[in-house]
């Protein structure tokens, strides 16, 4: 485990599981190149518009409260994985959570790419990889407590960044 403390944001502790990790610094690598091809417009397009909003979601919208009911997604993944959350953003988009309230906890799990959007009964969708995803972990929150500096590292690159200017976090 690091050394390093959780961030802690409205006084949940975000922790980030090294598959989330993954998605968002392929992200981040894929904004950067944007910028130095295309510094105009960089911003307009996909890739930093979702980059900007999933910063927005993980270190704003979701630390005010995980518990709100436009978080549940019912039985989508089965009633096995009801403890899952998702925030959805730019229609066909998720970020996958998880919240312990007594312990003030968040975990973000994943968030999907443009290869699995959400698209019904098809075998790249959003919920359908996720939950296979999910099937494989043996332990969630212990993959992310190893990597419990990751996020504070993203919100520290993302606060620092100039991709950040003309987004509202």
């Amino acid at each position: 485990m690091s050394n390093e403390q959780p961030i802690v944001i409205n006084e949940w502790n975000i922790f980030a599981h090294p598959c989330f990790l993954r998605q968002v610094e392929a992200l981040v690598v894929e904004v950067e190149q944007l910028s130095q091809k295309y510094p105009e417009n960089y911003k307009q397009k996909n890739a930093t518009k979702r980059l900007a909003a999933i910063a927005k979601l993980a270190f704003k919208v979701i630390p005010q409260d995980p518990t709100r009911q436009e978080y549940r997604q019912g039985t989508t993944l089965g009633d096995d994985y009801k403890h899952w959350f998702r925030a959805k953003f730019y229609q066909q988009y998720r970020l996958f959570f998880q919240y312990r309230g007594e312990d003030k906890i968040i975990v973000f799990g994943w968030v999907n790419d443009t290869q699995s959007k959400r698209s019904y009964k098809n075998n790249t969708d959003a919920y359908d990889v996720f939950k296979k995803m999910i099937d494989k972990w043996l332990v969630t929150l212990c993959g992310a407590l190893t990597k419990c500096n990751a996020p504070y590292k993203i919100c520290e690159h993302w606060s620092k960044s100039p991709y950040r200017e003309g987004f509202l976090l």
